[in-house]
C-alpha cells in the first residue's frame, strides 16, 4: 500500500494538496509542527474518504528532522510512492534586521530538509520504478526580492535542484516537480503582516493552485507557473534586465510596506 507524504500539511497550500490527494483515494502522510491540527484533519479526511491517514508531529527547520521523518515510516512500515516538500514560512525585511537564526531555520527548511527527504525516499522508488517528488518553489524562484532575499534564493535553489535531478532520474520512472505559485492565501501573510487582499499582486486560494500543480506533474512538465497574470511577469521579466526586475522589484516592496503602516 503506497502513501502520499505531505510536509506542512496542517494548513495552506499542505492542506489543500492533502484535500486533493484525499478526494483521489490516496493514503496520506501528514507532516508538520502542529498534533492538534494534524489529527484533526487527518480524522476529517480519512473518514469523509475511507483511507489511511497517519500523522507525524515534527519541526521540519530542525537539521534532523528528514532523518526523523523516514525513521516513523520505516517503524511503521508505511511505503512513500509521492513525496510532497511543502513545508515553508516567510520572511518580510532588510536582510540585516532580521536573528540569523530564523535565516538558518529557512535555509534548513526550505532546502536542506528537503533534499535529505528526497534522498532517503529516493532510493525506494527507483527500486519500485516509480514514484512522484513535489517541490515546492515560488515565482520568486526567478527573481532576486529585496526585503525577501532569503525566501527568494531558498525557492530559487528549490526550482534548480528540482530541474537537476529530474534530468537525472529521466529514465527512471520517476517524476520531478517544481511548482512555483504567486501569492496564495496561506499563513505566511499573518506571519508577515501583510493583508493579501490589499497587495499589488494577484492572490488567489491554495486549491486551484494544488489542482493545476498535479495536473501539470501528470503532464511530465519539470514546472509550473499557476496563474495566467502570474506567467505574464515570469515570461515577460525575462526580457528585461535584472537589474531592473529588481528595481521593480524593491518598489512594489516598499508599496507594500507603505501600505501595511497605513492599515495599523
Amino acid at each position: 500500500m503506497s502513501y502520499v507524504l505531505i510536509t506542512g500539511a496542517s494548513s495552506g497550500i499542505g492542506k489543500a494538496f492533502a484535500e486533493e490527494y484525499a478526494s483521489r483515494g490516496n493514503n496520506l502522510i501528514l507532516v508538520a509542527r502542529s498534533s492538534t491540527k494534524l489529527d484533526a484533519l487527518a480524522t476529517e479526511l480519512g473518514g469523509t474518504h475511507n483511507i489511511d491517514v497517519r500523522t507525524f508531529a515534527q519541526d521540519l527547520s530542525l537539521p534532523d528532522s528528514a532523518e526523523k521523518v523516514f525513521d516513523f515510516c520505516n517503524r511503521e512500515n508505511l511505503a512513500v510512492g509521492t513525496l510532497v516538500n511543502n513545508a515553508g514560512f516567510g520572511l518580510d525585511g532588510a536582510f540585516d534586521s532580521l536573528p540569523l537564526e530564523t535565516h538558518e531555520k529557512m535555509v534548513v527548511l526550505h532546502n536542506l530538509t528537503l533534499i535529505k527527504l528526497t534522498w532517503l525516499f529516493l532510493p525506494e522508488m527507483k527500486r519500485r520504478n516509480q514514484g512522484d517528488i513535489i517541490n515546492l518553489s515560488s515565482v520568486v524562484a526567478f527573481q532576486g526580492i529585496p526585503y525577501n532575499a532569503v525566501y527568494a534564493a531558498t525557492k530559487a535553489f528549490v526550482l534548480t535542484f528540482s530541474e537537476s535531478i529530474r534530468e537525472e532520474l529521466r529514465h527512471s520512472g520517476i517524476r520531478v516537480f517544481a511548482l512555483c505559485p504567486g501569492l496564495t492565501e496561506t499563513e505566511i501573510f499573518e506571519k508577515t503582516g501583510i493583508n493579501p487582499h490589499r497587495t499589488l499582486m494577484p492572490v488567489g486560494p491554495p486549491e486551484p493552485v494544488v489542482r493545476s500543480a498535479i495536473k501539470s506533474l501528470n503532464k511530465n512538465k519539470s514546472y509550473s507557473v499557476p496563474g495566467f497574470i502570474n506567467k505574464i511577469l515570469i515570461h515577460g521579466g525575462r526580457l528585461l534586465p535584472r537589474t531592473v526586475m529588481l528595481k521593480l522589484g524593491m518598489v512594489l516592496s516598499q508599496r507594500e510596506k507603505s501600505m501595511i503602516k497605513h492599515q495599523e
